[in-house]
């Protein structure tokens, strides 16, 4: 939700960790379609645009978070971890530790069982 130039918010009140934010100059056909949109997912007008205004933030933090965020350099002698290839040995070790020398391998694609 953003305010335009004919809209403003303002604090109310402060409650607690909770504060009251005033909307003027909201045209009623906005509140209208708002409100119906609060009925249709069983809310109160209020408890929806609180979730607009919860959203809202989470979006602006995210957006602060990325516009800051430096991220590690990497260590280029590191080398690549090859994870279809760890999956695969564990899958053999964990094979072996549960069949033992009683181990048959699984029969070939195509190949008579």
């Amino acid at each position: 939700m953003s305010l335009t130039s004919s809209m403003h918010a303002e604090v109310h009140a402060i409650v607690g960790d909770m504060v009251a934010i005033q909307v003027r100059d909201v045209p009623e056909s906005i509140r209208d379609d708002l409100a119906r949109e609060a009925r249709a997912r069983g809310l109160s007008l209020q408890a929806l645009l609180r979730e607009m205004l919860e959203r809202e933030a989470r979006r602006a933090r995210n957006r602060e978070f990325l516009r800051t965020y430096n991220p590690p350099e990497r260590n280029s002698r590191a080398e690549p971890f090859d994870v279809p290839a760890y999956l695969d040995e564990q899958h053999e070790a964990r094979a072996e530790r549960i069949l033992g020398s009683d181990r048959r391998e699984p029969p070939a694609p195509g190949s008579p069982s």
